[in-house]
C-alpha cells in the first residue's frame, strides 16, 4: 500500500566524501609543498592536518544534516508499539490505542499518534510471504482475544490493504500481472468487509475512515461514494488532516482524477470553516508533489495558498525542524526569495534529509537563497 509518512530517514554518503574531494582538488592545484606553505602563510604554523581541512571545508560544510527530534520521537514510539506487536500483548495496545482516541494526541509536527499507532503494525513490503502470513495469524489472534475491539478491526483491514498493494506492485494497471490483480481485488475486498463490520461497533476510530479511503483507492468507486467517505470523516473529525490529503492523492490523474482535480479539491478542504484552513492544502500539496519534477511548474497548485498555509503551520508547530526545512524547499521550488532567504536564516544550516530531495538540493537552495540578485 502506498502511504505518506513524514520523517522517514535518508542517508547521504557523498557528504562524507564532499570534503575529501575539496583536498583532492587544491592538492592537486597546488602541490602538497606548496599548499602547506600557503597554509602556513594564511594561518600562522599550525597541525598540517588541521590546516588542510580548514582549507578544504566549503562554505557548504556549515550545513549540518540532522534528524528532527520530533522525527526521532515518532520512531521510538512506533519502535516501542510494534515491540507490543510483535510479542501479542493486545491488552497494552488496546490501552494505547484508546488512549490516543480519547486525547486525540498529536506530536509536534501535526501528525496524529493514532496513525503513527497503526503504521507501525505494517508488514514491510519486502518479506517473504510467510511474514505476511504471520502477520495475518497476529491479527487473527488479536480478534479472538478482544472481539469487541475497534482497533483490532482497523488493524486487520489495514493490514488486508497492505497486502493487496504488495500483490498487486506500484506500477501502472496495465503493468500489473492477472495473478497480482486477482489478488489484488480479493483482498481489498476482506479490508472492505472488515471497515464495514467496524463501522457497526459503538466505539468509532478516526482511523477507519483512512483505511476506507485506502479501499476505495484500490476499488474505484464512483466520485459521488468517494466524496462522501471523505464528507462522513471530515464530519466526524474535522482537523484530522490526512482524509483530505489522501483524497488529494487519489485525484491524481494517476488514480481517479483528471489534471486540475486534486487542485480544485484541495482549496475546497481548505475553505471549510471547521478544518485547518490553508494547512490542509499544504498538506495535500506534499501529499502529492513527488509525483513532479516541480509542483508549482507543472500543476495548478498555488504558491500564494501554500504560503499562506506554510506560515500557519510554522505557527503551529514551532519546534519541527522538519516544516521549517519544507517550508524553505517549497519556497525554493515557487522562486520566492523572499521567504526561502528568512528560513534558511532561521535554520542556520541544519538540513533535516527528510524534507529535501537529496543533499544537493538542499545545498543549492541555500547558495540560491542567499543571492541579492534577481
Amino acid at each position: 500500500m502506498i502511504k505518506n509518512t513524514t520523517c522517514h530517514s535518508r542517508s547521504f554518503p557523498r557528504i562524507l566524501t564532499d570534503k575529501a574531494g575539496a583536498v583532492v582538488r587544491q592538492i592537486s592545484t597546488f602541490g602538497l609543498c606548496g599548499l602547506f606553505s600557503l597554509l602556513c602563510l594564511r594561518s600562522g604554523a599550525q597541525p598540517l592536518a588541521r590546516l588542510v581541512e580548514e582549507a578544504s571545508r566549503p562554505a557548504a560544510a556549515q550545513s549540518r544534516f540532522v534528524r528532527d527530534p520530533i522525527c526521532e520521537e515518532i520512531r521510538v514510539f512506533r519502535r516501542d508499539v510494534r515491540q507490543l506487536y510483535n510479542s501479542r500483548d493486545f491488552n497494552e495496545l488496546e490501552k494505547i490505542a484508546a488512549k490516543l482516541r480519547a486525547t486525540k494526541a498529536r506530536f509536534g509536527n501535526g501528525w496524529w499518534k493514532i496513525e503513527s499507532f497503526y503504521d507501525s503494525l505494517e508488514c514491510r513490503a519486502e518479506e517473504p510471504e510467510s511474514m505476511w502470513r504471520l502477520h495475518d495469524q497476529i491479527h487473527r489472534d488479536w480478534i479472538a482475544k478482544k472481539p469487541e475491539s475497534i482497533s483490532a478491526r482497523v488493524a486487520y483491514a489495514d493490514f488486508f490493504c497492505s497486502y493487496a498493494w504488495h500483490a498487486r506492485g506500484s506500477d501502472y494497471a496495465d503493468r500489473v500481472t492477472a495473478e497480482g490483480g486477482k489478488l489484488f481485488q480479493a483482498r481489498l475486498a476482506s479490508a472492505h468487509k472488515i471497515v464495514d463490520e467496524a463501522r457497526k461497533m459503538k466505539e468509532k476510530d478516526p482511523y477507519l475512515a483512512m483505511v476506507a479511503l485506502t479501499v476505495a483507492l484500490g476499488e474505484g468507486p464512483d466520485k459521488a461514494e468517494y466524496d462522501a467517505i471523505v464528507e462522513e470523516a471530515d464530519a466526524a473529525e474535522p482537523s484530522f488532516w490526512r482524509y483530505d490529503a489522501k483524497r488529494a492523492y487519489s485525484l491524481l490523474p494517476r488514480w481517479h482524477g483528471k489534471p486540475g482535480d486534486w487542485e480544485a479539491f484541495a482549496l475546497k478542504a481548505a475553505a471549510r470553516p471547521d478544518g485547518l484552513g490553508a494547512e490542509v492544502y499544504v498538506r495535500s500539496v506534499l501529499n502529492v508533489e513527488k509525483f513532479y519534477g516541480n509542483v508549482f511548474d507543472e500543476s495548478d497548485a498555488s504558491w500564494p495558498k501554500t504560503r499562506e498555509g506554510l506560515e500557519l503551520m510554522l505557527k503551529r508547530y514551532p519546534e519541527s525542524l522538519e516544516i521549517v526545512n519544507l517550508a524553505a524547499r517549497l519556497a525554493y521550488m515557487s522562486r520566492d526569495r523572499e521567504m526561502a532567504q528568512a528560513l534558511f536564516v532561521r535554520l542556520n544550516g541544519t538540513c533535516v534529509a527528510s524534507a529535501w530531495r537529496g543533499p544537493e538540493q538542499f545545498l543549492g537552495a541555500q547558495k540560491w537563497a542567499q543571492k541579492t540578485d534577481k
